[in-house]
């Protein structure tokens, strides 16, 4: 286990709007954003722990300014545990974001890379990971046989499946800062199973040389009689649909993808309530179906059900604007947002705009030209500033508003942002 647990000062996140609108709630200033870009595998990841280090540099001079060096040392603890952790080091992803305040902080391991960034602010900078809980290329995978269940999460480009990896059933909201990727669901806890599927023929947790393992569950086992099999399919399945539902796709709000053979798929589906379950699935056996050729199977799939998303958004904002429901003024659209107008905010991706946000008027104000050095390559502290373009999507995701994340070239404006009003 790292060094860094929940009962120390950073605990793992999983990226979803809930998250996000947690983070956007009061927390003790100043608060500490810091993204980095990282490495999978060596020896590429030998240079994350130089630059993330580089970074904390510059919020320690940033907050040499203002703070006492006890203060600074409260501060700045979480980012010296994850420092000094080893094996996080050894199981990061495509990016990692640390949001700090109080003396301890949310870790986020993220699928795609993020810009170097350290932010000294009033609130947490969570703009990067806003666009990635409202980006339209990410979806969940379930795979599915009448004994396991598996799940992942991926990030699809216009190219293909950029990647695919397991989600845990279990710990999903928090958890350590460790190198496992997770655990399956241990049902002899009770969660969301009935006595009857405790019997030794019906649910287990995946162990073994078959490769079922953390995050899985399975079902089945020596004991099972020929006249119950139908009857342990479904209960095994009703469960499976639970857990998905309540600690998968409820928080991530992500589509998903179902991958079984067409009797098993056909039985899940009758019975599920998961509204997130795409009407198009992959009917293929599990068993015969190599983990690195699920990506290339669900890609098309998932590109095509992204297509009809942008293209229906798009869509709705073009009909809305020419009767003033919709807008690509970004000074309108701060105004409507305040008021909780925003339906829908369309947002291009990665891009910053610094100015603030009258939160009573929706006034807008841009605050002069964007500092060349946001990664912080040479020496200084890091940026104390605002995105307007953050302000404002957090402002429409507060009033209950949704808000997606496209790439530029499906932008329907050339401003950034285009607004489908309520009223």
């Amino acid at each position: 286990m790292a060094t860094c647990a929940l009962t120390n000062p950073c605990s793992i996140g999983q990226v979803s709007l809930e998250t996000v609108r947690r983070l956007l709630a009061p927390h003790p200033a100043p608060c500490l954003s810091l993204y980095l870009p990282t490495h999978r595998r060596v020896p590429d990841n030998t240079v994350d722990v130089p630059a993330f280090r580089h970074l904390v540099a510059a919020l320690e001079m940033a907050l040499l300014a203002t703070q006492p060096p006890a203060t600074i040392a409260q501060l700045l603890h979480p980012f010296d545990a994850l420092h000094n952790s080893r094996e996080f080091w050894q199981h990061t992803r495509d990016g990692l974001a640390v949001l700090a305040a109080g003396g301890t902080a949310q870790v986020f391991l993220l699928q795609r890379p993020v810009k170097p960034l350290a932010l000294v602010t009033s609130r947490f900078h969570t703009m990067p990971l806003l666009r990635i809980a409202t980006s339209i290329d990410r979806f969940n995978v379930l795979t599915l046989t009448s004994h396991a269940a598996h799940m992942y999460e991926g990030v699809a480009t216009e190219d293909g499946v950029e990647q695919l990896d397991p989600v845990p059933l279990h710990d999903l909201i928090t958890g350590g800062v460790s190198g496992a990727e997770g655990r399956g669901i241990d049902v002899s806890r009770g969660e969301a199973v009935d006595e009857e599927t405790f019997q030794p023929h019906r649910v287990q947790r995946g162990m073994g040389p078959s490769g079922l393992g953390p995050g899985s569950i399975v079902h089945g086992g020596a004991g099972s009689k020929q006249d119950d099999i139908d009857a342990d399919t479904e209960i095994f399945m009703r469960y499976v649909d639970e857990v998905v539902h309540e600690r998968v796709t409820k928080h991530s709000g992500l589509p998903l993808v179902l991958v079984a053979l067409p009797r098993l798929g056909a039985i899940f589906r009758s019975l599920s309530r998961n509204r997130l379950l795409l009407a198009e699935g992959i009917d293929k056996d599990v068993h015969l179906l190599p983990e690195q050729d699920l990506a290339g199977l669900v890609a098309p799939l998932f590109a095509a059900a992204r297509a009809r998303r942008i293209a229906g958004d798009v869509d709705t904002f073009e009909q809305a604007r020419p009767h003033d429901l919709g807008s690509g003024d970004l000074s309108d659209i701060a105004r409507a947002a305040v008021a909780g107008r925003v339906a829908t905010l369309l947002i291009e991706k990665d891009r910053f705009e610094i100015g603030s946000l009258d939160p009573a008027s929706g006034a807008i104000a841009c605050d002069g030209e964007l500092p060349a050095d946001l990664s912080r390559s040479g020496d200084q502290p890091a940026m104390c500033t605002t995105d307007l373009f953050g302000s404002v999507a957090e402002t429409v995701l507060l009033h209950g508003g949704a808000v997606v994340t496209l790439e530029r070239n499906t932008m329907p404006t050339e401003s950034g942002v285009a607004a489908i009003y309520r009223y």
